[in-house]
């Protein structure tokens, strides 16, 4: 199956799920650019509550439901995870863990197993040659993880990731001692409903002893001999109310598990010299977290206490605003996406190895090509997206089909109630017309062009380049002559000092008139460049030459 990361679009969310032995735990994540990833929904469910699961998903990923992405982790009480002296010679050997499978579970069928062998120290695969070395056999049903993978499909999820619960939960266990530089060991207790099972995190790695033959049912017995009660709602009910008689009994009710695991423990601290500390009680939902206490008292060993909303930040992971905290039973489920930092995070351009305590057990062949499921998404939005062009098209024509149709009616309307008046205008404009081609033929027979005299020609002649003449008046013995200069104002004063020198000189011109003077100047409609002017021109005494 193609590679297909959660976070490799910016907006695409994706779902972490876990599915232990007690609940559902979901949350959303969100990978910010650069920063820690962002937990920004979370809830808790019931082992069979899918119908609750399928709403809280529409709820939360209702604009995402195509295909979520989704990293996922069981615990099946049928798994395998034991500590044993493995010929790495020998992992190369396609029947080789499943042999060992066979002999130490006396399963008939190990081929339809997935199985790995990791570094019960580091936690990462064992590469195969050399001699005798510890590890870790780690070994999970295919119907198992069929099962799940099935689930994830009806909902919509396409599985990233699958693994087995308790190995991540092994893994945040270990980083979590390594940055409190805890050097005793944890002890970390899985109570299934017919046996115990306690993994001893140390100095020489994980240690698997054997399971103890009292699990949940043993507690459940317990609390209905104590209390009297009769079916197994009313146990559940009081098993769920932590009050203070519950709290006073319950080192009774945790005893068979605590008396068979105190040895295990005992045990460890003699082989290894590595003295016992805190004790994990995993999965156990909040309603149950009073099993831990007293349990840690009885193997007179101190309980883990988890402060989750300190812990996340030092494994990459931010909590929303708005989240409620998270409780400790969220440690196994966390550990799927946690990155701690510190000396094991490769260096920056070295290439990504093995992430410890992470093994993917996904049935590929088994699982939608995520290529195909995107090809259906992309398939199905176009035809979403054709589907609304096409109707908000036909919306649009009726809206404007409509919108005209009211505009026609209104505009003939208008048109009926005014029609008399369009034909009074029409008379009264063709009577108009005829009257005016009357008054256009009087005019063209009066009006006659002014003749060109000499004295204009001379003037035009004159003339400096940048000068125009507007208008010319006559009036008794004088003559008036304006225009514009358009020169700057004080090149436009000597302009017309020169101009005026050469009207007196020019003999067509100066001895017509006993003076020619400028008789005013400003400037022409507020330019800078052009200035409006005015030369008068008095006639010489009566009986001289006009023009």
């Amino acid at each position: 199956m193609p590679s297909f990361s959660p976070f490799r679009r910016k907006v695409r969310r994706s779902l972490l799920i876990e599915i232990n032995p007690f609940q559902v735990l979901a949350a959303g994540l969100r990978q910010n650019n650069g920063g820690p990833t962002l937990i920004d929904c979370a809830a808790e469910f019931a082992v069979e509550d899918d119908a609750g699961l399928g709403a809280w998903l529409d709820e939360k990923f209702g604009a995402q439901r195509a295909w979520v992405p989704a990293i996922g982790s069981i615990a099946p009480a049928e798994a395998v995870l034991r500590r044993e002296n493995l010929q790495l010679r020998k992992l190369a050997e396609a029947g080789y863990l499943g042999g060992l499978l066979k002999e130490l579970r006396r399963i008939p069928q190990p081929e339809a197993w997935t199985l790995a062998a990791l570094d019960p120290l580091a936690g990462t695969p064992l590469a195969p040659g050399g001699t005798a070395h510890p590890g870790l056999l780690l070994g999970l049903a295919n119907n198992d993880i069929r099962s799940f993978q099935q689930r994830l499909l009806d909902h919509r999820l396409l599985p990233h990731r699958i693994e087995l619960g308790i190995l991540p939960l092994l893994g945040a266990i270990s980083g979590l001692t390594d940055w409190r530089q805890e050097r005793r060991a944890t002890v970390v207790v899985v109570i299934e409903q017919e046996h115990t099972t306690a993994y001893i995190i140390g100095k020489e790695g994980l240690h698997t002893p054997a399971a103890v033959p009292h699990g949940f049912a043993s507690i459940v017995q317990a609390v209905r001999k104590e209390f009297g009660l009769g079916d197994a709602g009313e146990v559940r009910e009081r098993l769920h109310q932590a009050d203070d008689e519950l709290l006073l009994r319950a080192t009774k009710f945790v005893r068979a598990i605590g008396r068979d695991l105190k040895p295990l423990v005992d045990s460890y601290e003699m082989t290894t010299g590595q003295p016992v500390g805190e004790i994990y009680c995993a999965y156990l939902p909040p309603a149950l977290q009073w099993i831990a206490e007293p349990l840690a008292q009885t193997m007179q060993r101190p309980a883990l206490q988890l402060d989750c909303p300190a812990w996340l930040p030092t494994v990459g992971l931010q909590p929303a605003d708005d989240l409620p905290p998270l409780g400790p039973h969220w440690l196994g489920a966390l550990g799927l996406v946690s990155t701690p930092a510190g000396p094991e995070e490769p260096p920056a351009g070295a290439a990504a190895g093995p992430v410890p305590w992470r093994v993917d057990c996904r049935l590929p062949a088994q699982l939608p090509n995520s290529r195909l499921a995107g090809r259906r998404f992309a398939a199905f939005a176009l035809c979403g997206a054709l589907a609304a062009f096409a109707l908000t098209l036909t919306l649009w024509q009726w809206y404007v089909i409509r919108s005209l149709d009211a505009d026609t009616g209104f505009w003939n309307g208008k048109i009926a109630s005014n029609q008399k008046l369009f034909n009074e205008l029409i008379r009264a404009t063709s009577s108009l017309r005829s009257q005016s081609a009357r008054f256009d033929d009087a005019y063209a027979l009066m009006q006659k062009p002014p003749p060109a005299t000499d004295f204009i020609l001379d003037l035009g002649r004159s003339l400096p380049p940048n000068m125009q003449v507007d208008r010319i008046e006559s009036t008794g013995g004088r003559m008036a002559m304006r225009g514009s200069l358009r020169e700057p104002p004080d090149q436009s004063s000597r302009t017309l000092g020169r101009y005026l020198e050469e009207l007196r000189r020019t003999p067509a011109i100066g001895p017509l008139f006993s003076s020619i003077a400028l008789t005013a100047l400003q400037r022409a409609n507020d330019s800078d460049d052009s200035l409006a002017f005015e030369i008068t021109f008095t006639l010489a005494e009566p009986g001289g030459a006009r023009p």
